[in-house]
């Protein structure tokens, strides 16, 4: 059975992490088959994406494992655990094998879990510094070349569903996007790696190789065939055209031309110049956004350390779903950029306040849904709260009220 823990380690694990985030033990041990049939799902998905394994190995090879923190969580209950030094390792893994799906994860299992998003998010972080840690020092044979890791985690994965809750399997295997592994029987993994030449030197592969280049000389040559039946008939065209209507066009024509062309490249640029901005966090890259993007004016408050007093953000660029009060799509980009300033400038409280047609209930679950947004990219839970529009609080007419969200942002007085 896949797992990211020796026998022995299972119930101090459970029980350090329920210290750490202060929940029962029953739900950290109901969490951590979910987060290890995640961990399994999302190195299942490397056995049909090379690059990503080559990435991992890297990281597994060149990046320091926490030792010691991981060693003292198992040492005794009360030794001290650097728990930032072991998540931010765990969330580097996170990134190689699960990238952009922190979010949708953490938002699943919350729901039907009945747990905070926030949690699901730690929890995994944790879970994917002790598989890195396993992967560095009992199974580091299989992470030698694709192959073997291929080998290792195809035959475990029939514990993907004995380790995930009926009703997460499903959903989970979407997210991870599983099903071209899960479609393929076990005795057809070897097949499938010989079609992509994963080992050229087994029995075979000759064969293959020589079906491969006498299929692209083919090619080649019907392509050369159709090239010089085209070419002919050109020729033999322009030859009449040339006959009958043979013009020369005036240099002057031609200086037109070329200065239309160069106006209308340097319109173009102008417009793309006009419509983005550059915005670049604190020690973050740089990336363009629309000038009339709500980060616009939040990197305008949050870098001016002169301004102490509240602000108000309108944003218009997300949309809700009239029906179900969800968004209609993920809004990725925005979220990640607004939380990675919100990461830089941990003394600003954030209050939502969302709107409806529907009542104030629809609008509040609509603010809900951005918190856990925000939440599930990283920014803690405590700084964010969700209000109801009052008298002072109102939509803006021009905009339409299902892409309409008001974020105040105020800045903590420091106590001297």
């Amino acid at each position: 059975m896949f797992t990211i823990l020796e026998a022995g380690e299972r119930e101090i694990f459970i029980q350090r992490v329920a210290q750490l985030t202060n929940e029962s033990v029953d739900k950290i041990q109901e969490l951590l088959p979910v987060w290890e049939t995640i961990i399994l799902g999302s190195s299942l998905k490397l056995i049909r994406n090379q690059i990503r394994f080559n990435a991992l190995y890297n990281f597994i090879h060149q990046k320091p494992v926490p030792t010691k923190e991981i060693e003292a969580i198992f040492s005794s209950s009360s030794a001290s655990v650097n728990w930032d030094k072991v998540i931010s390792y765990g969330e580097g893994l996170f990134g190689i094998l699960m990238p952009d799906k922190k979010s949708a994860i953490a938002l699943l299992v919350s729901r039907e879990l009945k747990c905070k998003s926030s949690l699901v998010v730690k929890g995994l972080g944790i879970c994917f510094a002790m598989y890195g840690n396993r992967l560095k020092v009992v199974d580091n044979a299989y992470i030698q070349d694709w192959n073997s890791f291929g080998e290792h985690f195809f035959a475990q994965k029939l514990d993907f569903t004995a380790l995930c809750p009926p009703k997460l399997q499903s959903p989970i295997s979407e997210i991870l996007l599983l099903s071209d592994v899960f479609k393929h029987e076990s005795g057809t993994f070897q097949s499938n790696l010989e079609e992509i030449d994963l080992n050229s030197d087994q029995e075979g592969g000759s064969s293959t190789n020589w079906k491969v280049i006498g299929l692209i000389l083919g090619s080649l040559m019907i392509a050369s065939v159709i090239a010089w039946f085209v070419y002919t008939n050109m020729s033999k065209e322009e030859e009449v055209i040339s006959a009958d209507t043979e013009e020369i066009i005036p240099i002057d024509s031609l200086a037109k031309l070329r200065d239309s062309l160069t106006k209308l490249s340097a319109d173009s640029a102008r417009i793309a110049s006009d419509s983005l901005t550059h915005l670049s966090w604190p020690d973050g890259k740089a990336y363009d956004v629309p000038k009339t993007s709500a980060l616009v004016p939040m990197f305008e408050y949050l870098t001016d350390t002169t301004n102490n007093e509240s602000t108000e953000l309108r944003v218009s660029e997300i949309s809700f779903d009239t029906e179900t009060n969800q968004l209609v799509s993920p809004f990725d980009a925005f979220f990640k950029k607004m939380s990675e300033g919100l990461s830089k400038y941990k003394d600003v409280q954030i209050r939502i306040f969302a709107f409806a047609e529907n009542d104030a209930k629809s609008a509040l679950k609509r603010g809900f849904v951005v918190k856990n947004r925000l939440v599930g990219e990283g920014i803690s839970p405590n700084r964010i709260e969700v209000k109801s529009a009052g008298n002072n609080i109102s939509p803006e007419a021009a905009v339409p009220i299902n892409s309409q969200v008001l974020l105040v942002l105020t800045k903590k007085s420091v106590l001297k």
